[in-house]
């Protein structure tokens, strides 16, 4: 959660709901028979994937893993037949919660198995992240590239990212003017900071300016994001919706590895749970797949709007990815 000044907090209206419903409804959900033929077997890999985990090879651990989401997909499914209509957090009081035992999060688990370890990186509390396969990135293992959209004042992910691998960090944020006290003079050379937005349309007139995630990446000249982290209070939506319309027509695998994201289901949206749950399809049908999860319970102590867990941090893996430094 990235305390933000009130302009930030437009109205998601109905033309950015129409553009999220048009991306989304590209197809179904893939099944276990649409795995990639690119997962490497055992003789490409070390013939397993730790000897301490003990999960097996990758591409089994990837087979089962794909496998637990597939299950949840399917009961999603069914509870969205069985409760049309449902609202985010539909129970409010002991009645209600015996007819909707639920909430939107129980929809998106986190049941894809991530298949290395899950580590911290950053403070406890807002602002860190749990990262899928750390070791994956570290410093004996050629450099990444990493994005990271709301900064704040907050920078101890970065930080941590920066003196345990040899990634660079792109950091961007309209309404700080640097990354925040906790990066290093020694590793600040491969920090680039921009003060702007993010939205799903670039606009320069704006001051700062804000930009789209798939200009951002053409002006840096890049055309993947190992790891990106993004808080932007409800933007993402359109954000990422965008990215996802981009690299379609381009014909691309969509160009995230790994995606540390906050997702705000804020009333002011207009956004609905089926809006939501059509966005987060889009996602997974490109390959995306949340492997961790924990709520943001700031905005229920701190009474932030109705108090509700409208918050949630997630982490994703991209398997349908040929780059992806968690499966090479």
């Amino acid at each position: 959660m990235r305390w933000a000044k009130p302009a930030q907090f437009a109205v998601f209206g109905s033309a950015a709901l129409f553009i999220i419903v048009l991306v989304t409804h590209i197809g179904t959900a893939p099944s276990l028979g649409e795995m990639p033929d690119w997962v490497p077997s055992t003789t490409s890999f070390t013939n397993s994937i730790s000897s301490t985990l003990g999960r097996g090879n990758l591409k089994s651990v990837m087979e089962k893993s794909e496998k637990l989401w597939q299950k949840t997909v399917d009961q999603r499914h069914a509870l969205v037949k069985q409760l049309p209509g449902m609202d985010f957090f539909p129970a409010h009081d002991t009645p209600s919660y015996f007819a909707f035992p639920l909430s939107v999060w129980d929809l998106v688990p986190a049941s894809y198995n991530c298949p290395w370890e899950v580590e911290r990186i950053g403070r406890m509390g807002d602002g860190g992240k749990w990262v899928c396969g750390m070791s994956r990135y570290e410093k004996n293992t050629r450099p990444c590239i990493i994005y990271s959209f709301g900064v704040q004042n907050e920078s101890s992910f970065e930080q941590e990212m920066l003196e345990r691998t040899n990634c660079e960090i792109w950091g961007y944020d309209f309404s700080v003017e640097e990354f925040g006290p906790a990066i290093e003079s020694n590793v600040r050379h491969r920090t680039h900071f921009m003060k702007a937005g993010i939205a799903a349309q670039t606009d320069l007139a704006k001051n700062p300016p804000f930009y789209s995630i798939q200009d951002l990446m053409e002006k840096n000249g890049h055309d993947y994001i190992d790891i990106l982290k993004i808080d932007i209070e409800y933007a993402e939506f359109n954000a990422l919706s965008a990215l996802n319309t981009h690299s379609q027509n381009a014909q691309q695998d969509f160009p995230l590895g790994q995606m540390l994201i906050e997702l705000h289901l804020f009333k002011s949206q207009g956004i609905t749970t089926q809006v939501f749950l059509d966005w987060w399809e889009s996602l997974e049908f490109r390959g995306l797949r949340a492997a961790w999860t924990e709520p943001n319970l700031l905005a229920v102590t701190v009474g932030l709007e109705d108090r509700q867990p409208r918050l949630a941090e997630y982490t994703m893996l991209n398997v349908k990815d040929r780059r992806n430094k968690l499966f090479l």
